[in-house]
């Protein structure tokens, strides 16, 4: 009887899942990402108590490198769920928790190291503890906020451009500023400017210039500023000889100057994207069509103006036909008298 009160001998209960199924192999280069932002911010934490053979800028280096290893993962990750064709929306969700770890965490966390660094160092700092806190956390609740967006706008499907900075380009403007900033002097490989970055002058500005340019990425990765995807642009489709030359020309400078070539490329970057949207709004006969597409628009609602390359217009459905009039009967014609 008591089998019975609670539903025990019922046979066609359900059965529970407690977890749904998940792809491992995708499932593991996502994590990949997560532990290298782990890594940066453990890291970026032991610079006040280096481990034996390790000095604080060490520390802070190798952090920032792994921020960029979270981008080879942030990469792989995609293409691995595509050719085992195991895409699935909690794989893109579980991507987003990550990036919110390796590209918005980690690089505050390294960028306030590196300042407290910099303090022990006797440099006087002129901003207060709270407002760099601030900045930082305006970054980071931005970096958030920009991933949970890009997840609700992935269904329209556009290829070619993001809205807003994408989080690794933003983590990697402040990380490679980082790396750069981290340099031994006693190293043994000649790095540019190498010389110029150990004047204390030139680091105090540099420290005092990140805080802000955090703000400044923030504020990009939030806005409606169109970024090129450059990963489908320089990779996707067949390319010529020259291209894939000028390609492994500067991938070769970036593993020979890591430090100068990557905080170049990702700054250059981000000014690029901002210096474009200048352009198009200054002159908008120079926007390209597909650029005008609404973050909540799918692609094919909109119809290119021609081929003047002016702005696109957005197709007006047909009025709806106004619903037809009711047909009055006419009134049946009167009987005639009868004849007498």
């Amino acid at each position: 009887m008591a089998a019975l009160r609670f539903g025990r001998g019922r046979k066609d209960k359900p059965k529970r899942k407690l977890l749904i199924g998940v792809r491992p192999l995708p499932t593991m280069v996502t994590l990949g990402n997560l532990l290298c932002g782990f890594g940066a911010i453990f890291l970026a934490m032991r610079s006040y108590a280096p481990p034996p053979g390790m000095s604080p800028a060490e520390c802070l280096n190798l952090g920032g490198l792994l921020i960029f290893g979270g981008m080879i993962f942030d990469v792989m990750d995609g293409q691995v769920a595509r050719w085992t064709k195991s895409t699935s929306k909690f794989g893109m969700e579980m991507d987003s928790l990550c990036d919110v770890v390796t590209f918005g965490l980690a690089p505050a966390v390294l960028v306030k190291g590196l300042i407290d660094l910099e303090k022990s160092r006797d440099i006087v700092f002129p901003l207060l503890d709270r407002y760099v806190y601030l900045l930082m956390a305006v970054y980071v609740c931005c970096a958030a906020l920009r991933l949970a967006r890009y997840n609700v706008e992935s269904d329209t499907g556009h290829r070619d451009f993001f809205f807003g900075m994408p989080s690794p380009g933003a983590a990697g403007c402040v990380a490679s500023l980082v790396v750069m900033l981290t340099v031994p002097s006693a190293s043994p490989k000649q790095v540019i400017l190498i010389d110029q970055l150990q004047d204390p002058q030139i680091r105090l500005i540099m420290l005092i210039f990140l805080p802000f340019l955090m703000l400044c990425l923030g504020i990009l990765m939030v806005s409606r500023v169109h970024y090129a995807h450059l990963g489908d642009r320089l990779l996707r489709g067949k390319k010529s000889f020259m291209h894939i030359l000028v390609l492994g020309l500067i991938l070769v400078l970036i593993i020979m100057q890591h430090e100068f070539m990557l905080a170049l490329a990702f700054n250059g970057y981000m000014l690029f994207g901002v210096l474009n949207e200048l352009r198009f709004l200054l002159i908008p006969s120079s926007r390209p069509p597909e650029w005008d597409v609404r973050a909540d628009q799918v692609p094919g609602e909109v119809k290119s103006s021609g081929s003047s390359g002016g702005v696109p217009k957005a197709t007006v459905p047909a009025p709806e036909p106004p619903p037809a009039a009711q047909e009055v009967s006419a009134p049946p014609p009167a009987t005639p008298p009868p004849a007498v």
